[in-house]
């Protein structure tokens, strides 16, 4: 994020330098394809390893509708690959400890609609920020390790329950989100865009991270 930050800042300040040139017409819109690094935040309601789902790789596509020459609204979509989130919790049975253990595999997939403003007015470099609204999809799989606990009677284990899946499960999420990013022409119809999202929920949900071309019509 630092790195990202300190990229967004160069660029601004080269950007500001280039100022003088004489501005070219804006488009009325554009298109893009990113990939990208997603996290996701899942707190379970009992023992884990760790809140955040962070091997997550993501695939989208958009495109952008310019109202004025700073203001744009964005429809994204966007896709996540399948990761594990390790669970588990300690019980008594008649009065013998004894755990449950699971692996939580989750997979989101996003319809995102934002208002960005864009700063600046040159032919190379255009950093903006947005907010808007997102409405995920997240599917759910639940699998559990077999359930055994020892005897001090007989010295040995048993099976008290055995091996079962939950899921998949389906469920709509919204929540609001929060982005900063940038727009690099290679040309001056195609551009490079990397951009960094933050999802809010209760507290941040998810942060992602985007790289991708698009193109200007």
């Amino acid at each position: 994020m630092r790195t990202f930050l300190i990229a967004v800042a160069a660029a601004s300040w080269f950007c500001s330098s280039a100022a003088a040139q004489t501005p070219t017409p804006l488009p009325r819109a554009d298109a893009h394809a990113v990939i990208g690094w997603q996290n996701l935040h899942k707190e379970p309601g009992f023992d884990h390893y760790n809140d955040w789902l962070n091997n997550i790789f993501y695939g989208g596509a958009g495109a952008g509708w310019y109202w004025t020459d700073n203001l744009k609204t964005q429809i994204d979509f966007g896709a996540g690959t399948t990761d594990d989130q390790y669970r588990f919790r300690q019980f008594a049975v008649n009065g013998t400890q004894t755990y449950e253990s699971s692996r939580l595999s989750v997979r989101q997939s996003a319809l995102t609609v934002q208002q960005q403003y864009q700063f600046f007015r040159n032919q190379w470099f255009h950093p903006h920020v947005g907010v808007g609204v997102e409405l995920a999809r997240e599917t759910t799989t639940e699998r559990y390790d077999p359930i055994s606990v020892f005897d001090n009677v007989t010295r040995t284990s048993r099976t008290i329950e055995p091996a079962r899946t939950e899921g998949p499960d389906h469920r709509f999420i919204a929540r609001g989100v929060g982005e900063v990013g940038f727009k690099a022409y290679m040309t001056r119809k195609a551009f490079f865009t990397t951009d960094m999202r933050l999802m809010f929920r209760n507290g941040i949900d998810q942060v992602l991270f985007r790289f991708g071309v698009g193109v200007d019509f």
